[in-house]
């Protein structure tokens, strides 16, 4: 690993201007087409970009049943579930909102992490992260709205789900450690495409649909950028700067979320969902310290704000990294 110099801080910020600006096209998305539609068209594309990178890389493939059974797993609790909620939640939730619950991932796989894995338990900072986290989610969505009597609970529900799975997902890709990473990623996303296109093709199908090029194009741009061409930027930051420069991504991308839709859908950020935020920041913030001990690297199965692989360790991208 190398210090992260000027190259790495400018693909952080591309990573996360990709990740934010997901849930933007995302409610573009879900206004043309069905959550379906969108989170199945997404992964297709997405794998389609994959498989691309796999073949000019020449990477191999996971070997070992342990390996394929993980790759099943975070396709389905990683990709085809969330990707799905998260379409479904923004039929209702603003995409600036989306972007904020989502950034409860790292938060959550702290937790999920002490109970199923043995080097990642619970520490001061984390339990003073979860409460920060917990308290700005109520601040989020209200307290109102958490009892059930809110319109949009079922929606945000969705969102939160998505966000538990995305963490589930982290702790289960450190199964792929060892295996090469973009072929591994080209496999994830083939299986969770398989998963929900014949749903797509069965409940709604989308022959029948109305054709809309604006939402068609943003689900191009959720398969090639945020999904597909996003893992490659992983690949990159991890190889030399490694995984835990990546935990920096969790403090960006919620507010890139919240500008960009801003920017683009006209969304104005209501004041608990900015004091929200701060609160959620300030969470991931000190789940990252370590009081009275000294400072270890960051594993990564907390460093991701969207889907997969930021767990796995790539032998192509350690050979890159020693070019």
């Amino acid at each position: 690993m190398t210090r992260p110099g000027f190259r790495e801080y400018l693909l952080l910020v591309l990573l996360a201007l990709m990740w934010g600006s997901s849930f933007t096209f995302i409610k573009i998305g879900v206004h043309a087409y069905s959550p379906l539609v969108v989170a199945s068209g997404r992964l297709a594309f997405a794998a389609l970009v994959l498989w691309c990178l796999a073949l000019i890389r020449k990477s191999e493939m996971p070997t070992g049943r342990r390996a394929w059974i993980s790759t099943f797993v975070v396709a389905l609790v990683g990709n085809a579930i969330p990707f799905f909620l998260i379409s479904f939640g923004e039929i209702k939730v603003d995409a600036g909102l989306a972007a904020i619950l989502m950034s409860t991932v790292p938060l959550t796989t702290v937790v999920l992490a002490h109970f199923f894995t043995q080097d990642e338990k619970l520490s001061t900072g984390k339990v003073i992260g979860v409460i920060l986290g917990t308290i700005g989610v109520i601040v989020l969505v209200g307290p109102e709205t958490l009892s059930g009597l809110g319109g949009e609970f079922l929606f945000q529900l969705a969102i939160l789900v998505a966000a538990i799975g995305y963490a589930i997902s982290s702790l289960v890709a450190r199964n792929l450690r060892d295996q090469p990473r973009i072929g591994s990623t080209a496999v994830i996303l083939t299986f969770a495409t398989l998963m929900l296109m014949p749903f797509t093709l069965i409940v709604d199908q989308p022959w029948t649909m109305n054709w809309d090029l604006e939402g068609a194009l943003a689900i191009m741009y959720l398969g090639m950028f945020p999904t597909g061409i996003a893992m490659f930027l992983i690949l990159q930051i991890i190889a030399v700067a490694g995984a835990s420069f990546l935990v920096f991504n969790n403090y960006l991308v919620p507010a890139v979320g919240v500008l960009i839709s801003f920017l683009i859908l006209g969304e104005v950020p209501q004041p608990n969902a900015l004091i929200a935020l701060a609160i959620i920041l300030g969470g991931i913030a000190a789940s990252q310290m370590r009081f009275g001990r000294k400072s270890q690297p960051a594993d990564a199965a907390g460093t991701k704000a969207d889907p997969m692989a930021a767990v796995m360790e790539a032998p192509e991208g350690e050979k890159s990294a020693q070019k």
